[in-house]
């Protein structure tokens, strides 16, 4: 295997992943068509929440639109688009997008995928259950094949959310269900491809009482539901500081800011110290810890930094002006308008991130992977 080691030095070590940003090293010299080549992940599969969602809840909420009046249910379309971007939870495609455009991947949402039921093959997001309708988890073996998100706006890290339209945001530990569910025929999942699990957001925004003990606990036996039907690779995010966003910050927040922000720091601790257990207790996996947090703060303390006047990554698009507000959503929450000038902005709506902050983040991602492991260069 060749070592494309202008890059590689460029962009090793943990501690120098901001610094590579600021200065634009390590992304300028990356370009899309060298990195697909480069990339021996041979799928990419995606659990988690909105930050993630490449569409999935917005197909499902779309497609009852149709027979809503004949089952006498009303449910939204979520999120509405326009203002969002198909089906996004930003102004734009979000960053799992951007990192399986990187690597040379194609990444379908479940819910273009699943049918009716086993029997009645249709494609269908949703199915019937006893419970009332609900997201469809089958699939006939079509995820085996292909990388696939199964991330749903709105997923806490459990089972599945309590409340409204708790059936048509399955959480975490359900996803992953239903990855394994679809692998029985091949028996083993595909080693060689790359595991994203993120999620805990929601967990914490939402329920008053929620423990970190809990929300990581949830995402270490996803990790391990994965690893024993043959996954190996998987990237892990931490979360930003949850204290931090305009939600949080607002009179609307079911959890004081502080709170969150102490939450968060559990959180991330217990997420680091359980990641290296896995390395230490499961043979062959490959943890990768990703340090959202850590970008999210220095967004926050140098935004400048991020701007786009003067890039070269061809992932940037050459846009060119630097962000200039991290507090504030670009998108009004009365008006429902969005800002002339989203690029400018990190937040797209209250808890959302613009989609330059997604690309920002999926670069990260990226280098955080070329740090990591050295697989995906040659």
């Amino acid at each position: 295997m060749a070592n494309n080691s202008d890059l590689f030095n460029c962009c090793s070590g943990q501690e120098d992943l901001l610094a590579g940003y600021g200065s634009n090293k390590c992304l300028a010299g990356k370009d899309n068509g060298k990195f697909s080549q480069a990339n021996t992940f041979s799928k990419l599969y995606v659990f988690g929440d909105s930050l993630s969602d490449s569409g999935n809840l917005f197909n499902a909420t779309t497609y009852v639109q149709s027979f809503e009046e004949f089952l006498e249910v009303d449910i939204p379309v979520i999120p509405p688009s326009p203002p969002y971007f198909e089906g996004r939870f930003s102004n734009g495609p979000v960053w799992v997008e951007n990192l399986a455009e990187d690597l040379g991947l194609t990444l379908t949402p479940s819910t273009e995928l699943s049918v009716f039921n086993p029997q009645f093959r249709l494609p269908s997001p949703v199915t019937f259950t006893p419970e009332g309708i609900e997201i469809s988890p089958f699939f006939n073996g079509t995820t085996t094949t292909q990388s696939v998100n199964f991330a749903f706006g709105g997923a806490q890290t459990g089972e599945r959310n309590a409340g409204e339209l708790a059936g048509f945001r399955p959480g975490v530990l359900t996803q992953v269900d239903w990855f394994v569910n679809d692998h029985q025929q091949v028996e083993l999942a595909d080693s060689d491809a790359l595991y994203i699990v993120w999620a805990g957001a929601n967990d914490y925004q939402n329920i008053p009482d929620a423990q970190p003990e809990e929300i990581v606990g949830n995402l270490k036996t996803a990790i391990e539901s994965l690893y024993d039907i043959g996954a190996r690779n998987f990237l892990v995010p931490n979360l930003p500081d949850l204290g931090k966003t305009p939600l949080a910050l607002s009179s609307a927040s079911l959890v004081p800011a502080d709170t969150l922000t102490n939450l968060t720091r559990e959180h991330n601790l217990l997420l680091d110290t359980t990641l290296d257990d896995l390395r230490d207790s499961l043979t062959g996996i490959n943890p990768i810890p990703f340090n959202v947090n850590g970008i999210f703060n220095e967004i926050l303390t140098t935004p400048e930094e991020f701007g786009l006047t003067g890039r070269t990554s061809p992932a940037l698009r050459g846009r060119g002006q630097p962000l200039t507000n991290v507090s504030e959503p670009c998108l009004d929450p009365v008006t429902f308008v969005g800002c002339s000038n989203p690029d400018e902005y990190l937040f797209w709506d209250a808890i959302h991130p613009t989609s330059f902050a997604h690309e920002i983040l999926g670069e990260f991602a990226l280098t955080t992977l070329i740090t990591e492991t050295e697989t995906i260069l040659i």
